[in-house]
């Protein structure tokens, strides 16, 4: 049975009978198949050891004897265990048994995307944008290790009982730094990406890609690329035709069609640009299915609805107008300089109707530094630079100033540069100090923002309202640069005191400094990280940055320098504990191979210590061996059970020659056969009396046939069923350790019909190999 498969099911060639062989792997007894892919099968196992049910997958053999393939399985399985999330299934152990490759893992019960496709035809909307964000945060998790996937597809989405998805099958991860130097192509016709078929090259977008288009499926019912080809010609072709879900004919929601098709973007950067990216946008897809008011329509018909819509809306507007005989007067009013920002000037701050620009500069200012609602000092600011013409140019510069500030804060850069350019058209005159600082502040700020420019390289007077552009190069540096840099400025700009009453409204902008004072205690922890750091503290590090990832009050560079120091970090300590692993387990492989070196050595020892029959010697030897290797050991324990079986044989015979006799012809192995009767025995040997007298025979001079015979006719006259499989046992024991395996086979392959116990006992002496 050496050369079958697991689980494979033969007929004894004696009995006819059907069973099941090499059920056991390592600690694990397989219970059923439950797949089968390209590279391996999966079964239903029970782990001895924890007493739960695992599902077991088996590289086929072919890969398995790739020692170069399986130490990559082997290296990305490792990996892989590390990933613990609620939407990855949980490995749990990896090991090599009987020529195959295997790994143990979480066992889900809730069938698959791919069974409930078949099943239903289509999945409803909600709940597919709901697995999409969950595979979405599962994958997320993988590559923060710094694991590709690299064949999502339905089959690959498993649930639990409770419909939660669940990853598996991470059997072609890649490392993200790592290049795929086999030069073949593993994928999923069906959900592979275009830029792996056409470029053999990818990465995390692609399998964005296959996520994509796995949801079409779930969606539609069907694939989006019918390429159900090995053709790598034709694959191509066919994955260069564009799919859009919008074009199927089946309604969806604006927002679901939206992320789908930007899933399945032909180039990669189209798609989303992080994982963080796409799992936001599957989540607002998901809460707004169900929304849509207007049914589906094509861009045409679209077009001809809002075009009539148009006409009538501006019908009914010359209408209204004609109606009205009497128009309204519009109050133009004059403002009052505002106190606030030091607002003066000759001209008149004009507004329509009784909202004076100084109402609305008011109204943004506290947007800005009372309740924090960037969003609405942005477009308040905004506003007042729509009508620049009737701004003050005092005004409308610290407008864009605080414009500016509420550009940087919102991450929007490129209006960040446009306003440091207005900046500068509008201040290139003037040696008032605002104008004269706004023109250093553009200056400075023209080139990229002024990023990377240290407090020492500016100019700006601490004791006047230059001392404002160390916030805005602070800020910009926080949103868009270096978060070091960021609190040199910040700093500076904290620790200067203004002396000048009219400068008082410097001091409420500090508290805009508030949540990047708490989170640039972070910064100085950025500078510890280093990439090989002692696993330990890298732990300790991590476990440090997570808990401050979540604290974080605010956004910029130092998200993304977090998250690139977390991830590094993850990568390291999951590199490490691999290496550590690896380590560990060429450590065991040679003990196994010593061990295995030392059982053969035993192996071929234990005949020589068999006087006659007497296996006392060789079973007092085996008791006193213990093995680590548990293939090993299970080995040594077949070996026990066959010699003690053995033994026990022999004191059977020698009773029942005691207490019955046994009367025929004895066969000698050297001599002629005799014809009388054993009426006694020792393992040394036979007194058989003969009408002459009596005779000893040495016991090594009797065959062991002839002994199985003698044993068999003391069967025939035994009724109790327990000690009838006990005796048949025995038989079958001595049979088998004295190379009779012809007679050792027929007993055993009768005695396992009948006989649940000694069939478990019998088959760990076949697939231990003893």
């Amino acid at each position: 049975m050496t050369a079958l498969e697991p689980f494979a099911k033969i007929n004894c060639p004696e009995c006819k009978v059907s069973v099941r062989v090499r059920r056991k792997f390592d600690h694990f007894v397989i219970i059923k198949q439950i797949g089968e892919g390209g590279m391996s099968r999966v079964f239903e196992a029970e782990d001895e050891g924890l007493g739960r049910r695992v599902a077991l997958k088996i590289l086929n053999r072919t890969y398995s004897g790739d020692a170069a393939r399986m130490a990559q399985f082997q290296q990305e399985a490792l990996t892989t265990a590390r990933v613990t999330h609620p939407n990855v299934i949980k490995l749990y152990s990896v090991g090599y048994d009987q020529g195959h490759f295997f790994i143990a893992m979480e066992l889900v019960n809730g069938g698959s995307l791919e069974q409930r496709i078949k099943r239903d035809g289509q999945v409803p909307e909600k709940d597919t944008l709901r697995i999409g964000r969950q595979v979405a945060e599962g994958l997320r998790a993988a590559f923060r290790m710094g694991l590709l996937h690299r064949d999502v597809k339905p089959a690959n989405i498993l649930f639990t009982e409770d419909g939660t998805a669940k990853v598996v099958d991470f059997g072609l991860a890649l490392f993200t730094d790592r290049k795929d130097e086999t030069g073949e192509i593993w994928a999923t016709p069906y959900y592979v990406s275009p830029e792996k078929v056409i470029e053999n090259h990818e990465d995390f977008r692609s399998d964005l890609f296959s996520l994509g288009a796995t949801l079409y499926h779930a969606l539609t019912g069907k694939a989006p690329h019918k390429a159900n080809s090995n053709s790598i010609h034709e694959l191509r072709m066919i994955k260069c035709r564009r799919v859009s879900l919008e074009e199927t004919g089946t309604p969806f929601a604006p927002r679901t069609i939206h992320v789908i098709d930007r899933l399945l973007a032909f180039k990669p950067e189209e798609r989303p640009e992080s994982y963080d990216s796409a799992v936001d946008e599957l989540r607002l897809a998901e809460g707004l299915t169900g929304r849509t008011i207007m049914p589906r329509m094509s861009r045409r018909r679209k077009l001809a609805v809002f075009t009539a819509a148009a006409v009538l809306l501006a019908y009914g507007i010359g209408w209204l107008a004609t109606s009205l005989t009497t128009p309204e007067a519009v109050n133009i009013t004059t403002a009052k300089p505002l106190d606030q920002f030091n607002l003066n000037g000759n001209a008149k701050t004009v507004g329509v109707g009784e909202k004076t620009v100084a109402d609305s500069y008011g109204k943004a200012l506290d947007a800005l530094l009372k309740t924090g609602d960037f969003k609405q000092a942005e477009r308040e600011f905004e506003g007042i630079l729509a009508h620049a013409d009737k701004v003050v140019p005092a005004t409308l510069n610290k407008t864009r100033y605080n414009a500016l500030l509420c550009a940087i804060i919102s991450g929007h850069r490129k209006r960040a540069e446009e306003l440091v350019n207005d900046l500068a058209r509008d201040s290139r005159t003037g040696n008032d100090p605002s104008t004269v600082f706004h023109r250093k502040l553009s200056e400075h700020m023209s080139r990229n923002l002024g990023l990377r420019l240290r407090p020492s390289d500016l100019n700006y007077n601490e004791n006047s309202e230059e001392v404002m552009g160390y916030l805005a190069h602070g800020l910009a540096e926080w949103h868009f640069g270096s978060p070091q840099e960021a609190v040199r400025h910040l700093d500076r700009f904290l620790k200067s005191r203004q002396t000048d009453a009219s400068l008082e409204w410097v001091d409420q902008y500090r508290v805009l400094i508030g949540p990047y004072a708490q989170d640039a205690k972070l910064v100085a922890s950025l500078d510890r990280f280093q990439k090989d750091m002692p696993v330990k503290e890298a732990e300790a590090l991590l476990k440090e940055y997570q808990v401050a990832r979540k604290q974080l009050l605010t956004r910029g560079t130092l998200v993304s320098a977090l998250d690139g120091n977390i991830a590094a970090l993850q990568k390291s300590i999951a590199s490490q504990h691999i290496a550590a692993e690896r380590m560990e387990m060429k450590e065991k492989l040679a003990h196994r191979q010593r061990e295995l070196d030392q059982f053969s050595e035993l192996n071929g020892t234990l005949p020589s210590l068999v006087r006659g029959y007497d296996f006392s010697p060789s079973v007092s030897i085996l008791k006193d061996m213990k093995f680590e290797s548990p293939e090993v050991q299970n080995a040594l324990d077949g070996k026990l059970y066959l010699y003690e079986g053995a033994r026990d044989f022999m004191t059977q015979l020698i009773a029942d020659i005691a207490s019955r006799g046994w009367a025929g012809r004895l066969t000698r192995l050297s001599a002629s056969p005799v014809d009388g009767r054993v009426s006694a025995a020792t393992l040394r040997d036979m007194t058989v009396t003969l009408p002459r007298g009596a005779i000893v025979v040495p016991m090594d001079q009797i065959s062991p046939d002839m002994l199985i015979e003698m044993a068999q006719t003391f069967l025939k006259d035994i009724s109790d069923s327990t000690d009838f499989y006990r005796r048949e046992e025995l038989i079958a024991i001595f049979a088998r350790v004295q190379g009779r395996q012809a007679i050792a086979n027929e007993v055993a392959g009768q005695l396992m019909d009948e006989n649940r116990g000694f069939r478990s006992r019998w088959l760990k002496v076949l697939q231990s190999g003893t």
